[in-house]
């Protein structure tokens, strides 16, 4: 048994059948489970508002983002310690994103 403390979540990064959580105050863990699996778990909770798919490698907490740069496909997120965290996000996920909030 997994306890995730998804208010803490910074970003969910797929790695083929496993998933790394990656909290906002820099420690991370694998999970036995794919990205599919874990959105389907979040959609049930009723937070997948807050914790969005980002294409096929993330799901990002969305209060967490401080830029989006489409030109150079960049989400950049905020951690608790203030540092910027880059993921590199394709371009149409990134501008479906911008279009849908």
């Amino acid at each position: 048994m997994y306890y995730v403390d998804l208010e803490r979540v910074l970003y969910f990064q797929s790695d083929d059948h496993y998933a790394h959580v990656y909290y906002a105050t820099g420690f991370h863990f694998m999970l036995p489970y794919g990205l599919s699996q874990i959105e389907a778990k979040l959609d049930e909770a009723g937070v997948s508002k807050d914790l969005v798919r980002m294409g096929r490698k993330y799901i990002v907490n969305v209060d967490r983002i401080f830029r989006i740069n489409t030109t150079t496909e960049q989400l950049i997120l905020c951690d608790d310690r203030g540092e910027s965290v880059v993921l590199h996000v394709p371009k149409v996920v990134l501008r479906s994103y911008i279009d849908n909030s």
